[in-house]
């Protein structure tokens, strides 16, 4: 565990070589990344936290920052600059984050990433209205299942519950805790600024909304790239060796001892 911020975030690692911090999406913890690590770890060294909230990972009922927290992880862990690795969720902070500490950062990646500033919503109103009512009635399995017509098209195995069940969605938020925005405010209209090598690996299966992110990114960004994965929101579960290939490649071209 580190301390970061007033939060208690937990961490592990594997590898050797130049770092890279894994974040992992709304759906799940870091076990999102579990088949993805010790690939990466044979030419990196490779660390992944659960976020704040997620999973092992807690803080105190205070506004806080994902975003604020990332920096304060590599300074408890002793690491001038680390390439950031985000899913979904992750690799929304992660962009965020190489926007306002482009020093910290030798690469960014966001894989099936969101991005702050860019409309689209992936729940139609019927499913927003049914997720909406699941979670009145504290019924965690309905809730679940909306979910998962949404990110998981390709099928659902116990895994994937399993994960859905460190999110604060099955463990609601202490009351009063309120997320800031990016400190820089969102990123859309900033992409030019991107002074980091970027990569954005979407997926086939996504809203529309999220597949939408990587040539926006690659469009905008003054040194980005775009990749896409056949897969659903789940890609690192489903497609670990091909996430792990991609990502090699780009992080390989990118780490400052190539």
């Amino acid at each position: 565990m580190v301390d970061a911020n007033g939060a208690r975030l937990w961490y592990d690692e594997a590898g050797r070589g130049e770092a890279v911090l894994l974040l992992h999406g709304g759906l799940g913890d870091s076990g999102l990344w579990e088949p993805v690590v010790p690939l990466l770890a044979e030419r990196f060294r490779v660390l992944r936290t659960d976020l704040r909230f997620f999973g092992r990972s807690a803080g105190p009922a205070a506004p806080w920052s994902w975003e604020k927290d990332v920096p304060g992880v590599l300074d408890e862990l002793g690491i001038e600059r680390a390439a950031l690795v985000g899913l979904s969720l992750g690799g929304r902070i992660a962009l965020d984050v190489a926007l306002t500490w482009p020093e910290r950062l030798w690469a960014v990646a966001g894989v099936a990433p969101g991005l702050s500033g860019h409309g689209g919503e992936p729940y139609s109103d019927e499913q927003a209205a049914r997720y909406d009512e699941a979670e009145a009635a504290g019924d965690l399995e309905a809730m679940q299942a909306v979910d998962f017509e949404v990110w998981a098209p390709l099928g659902v195995d116990e895994r994937i519950r399993r994960l859905w069940h460190a999110t604060p969605d099955a463990n609601p938020l202490p009351p009063g805790v309120e997320r800031l925005p990016p400190p820089g405010g969102p990123a859309k209209p900033r992409l030019g600024e991107l002074r980091v090598p970027t990569l954005v690996v979407t997926v086939s299966h996504d809203p529309p909304a999220f597949r939408e992110v990587g040539p926006l990114v690659a469009g905008a960004a003054p040194d980005a790239r775009h990749a896409e994965l056949d897969s659903d929101h789940y890609v690192t579960l489903r497609e670990p060796e091909l996430v792990a290939g991609t990502l090699l490649e780009f992080l390989s071209e990118s780490a400052p001892s190539r």
